[in-house]
């Protein structure tokens, strides 16, 4: 999750690139759920959860694809059962997917003694050529490589954008070897400060992030960029100097203009907020009003795309954590405001 920050020098380099058009229409709304929210149930509790998101109108899921869980027991191996088990329910429900490719294996690791990039891009390239050609199948054509690999919790040991540049390049080689009209997103960046940690990045600002994928010659390898403006308990403003929906249409955009990816949009690939209220969260209230005020910004935003709204069900009852609190339906499976204001934005 991130918190909201501003900007950086804009840098001028690589030429302007025609983006590929997703499947997914500019104005779609979806949910983002990460796979530990999905992995562990039972078939029967998955089934109803599919279920419901078809009952509120969802038609599009954001969700990972973990490189480390499908191969895991070396270069060679493939174990997709996690993936096509949620592709097939998504399917029976007519829910299409966004599948966020990310987590370096142990055998691939740079460094031998901990989770570190791939010390052969390549490696990373034939797995989403793999993946490509096993899902397309199934009608998905639209690919995010990480997620906020801005962060040192994704892209461990810390964050590292001219390593994820390379990434950037060989995923986006191997998602269009295999699917050359699919559209690639730049992994949801996190609106965040620069900050340390023992003398390491433990955040880089996205706009820092952003500026050095493109003076490392990765501007091609993206049709859209994935973003995730959190703004705590703040309705989303394009003008509020510390609202990270302003980030957007300054600095970030600005990088992408001098790089003549005006036409490329900017997907919200997360964006939401904790009801763990006494804690520092919003009011259930708020979160309702956040819901509508996203949408309705970004569809009168011409350059924004699609909205992913994070998550489905609070993961936990522990109101210290605030990870646990995103959902639209509590623990217990009472559905918050919020879930009616998705409902009457999607539903006809």
């Amino acid at each position: 999750m991130a918190t909201p920050i501003a900007a950086c020098a804009i840098l001028v380099g690589a030429g302007p690139l025609l983006a590929q058009t997703s499947r997914i229409p500019d104005d779609a709304v979806g949910l983002a759920v990460g796979l530990d929210a999905l992995r562990w149930q039972g078939s029967l509790d998955l089934h109803q959860e599919f279920a419901d998101y078809a009952a509120m109108g969802i038609t599009w899921l954001r969700t990972d694809l973990n490189w480390a869980t499908v191969q895991r027991d070396g270069p060679d191996s493939f174990d997709w059962s996690e993936m096509d088990r949620i592709a097939d329910l998504a399917a029976a429900h007519d829910i299409s997917l966004l599948p966020v490719a990310g987590s370096t294996p142990k055998w691939a690791w740079q460094d031998p003694e901990g989770p570190s990039p791939p010390k052969d891009p390549e490696a990373f390239e034939r797995f989403m050529q793999a993946a490509v050609s096993r899902y397309s199948a199934r009608g998905i054509d639209t690919w995010e490589i990480w997620n906020e690999p801005n962060l040192q919790g994704p892209f461990p040991p810390q964050p590292d954008a001219k390593a994820f540049a390379v990434l950037l390049r060989a995923g986006h080689a191997g998602i269009k070897a295999a699917d050359p009209e699919a559209t690639v997103i730049l992994g949801g960046l996190a609106a965040v400060r620069r900050t340390t940690l023992l003398g390491q990045p433990a955040a880089i600002a996205a706009t820092e992030f952003l500026a050095t994928v493109y003076d490392e010659g990765a501007g091609d390898s993206f049709d859209a960029l994935g973003f995730h403006p959190y703004t705590g308990d703040d309705l989303p403003d394009l003008e509020a100097m510390d609202n990270s929906w302003a980030m957007m249409a300054g600095p970030i955009r600005d990088i992408m203009i001098a790089h003549g990816d005006a036409d490329k949009k900017i997907w919200i690939t997360e964006y939401g907020a904790p009801t763990n209220e006494s804690h520092g969260g919003v009011s259930e209230a708020r979160q309702a009003e956040m819901v509508t005020a996203s949408v309705q910004l970004a569809r009168s935003t011409d350059w924004i795309g699609p909205v992913f709204w994070y998550g489905y069900r609070d993961l936990d009852t522990d109101v210290t954590d605030r990870e646990s609190w995103f959902g639209i339906m509590t623990m217990n499976g009472r559905a918050k405001p919020a879930r009616q204001a998705l409902e009457s934005i999607i539903l006809p």
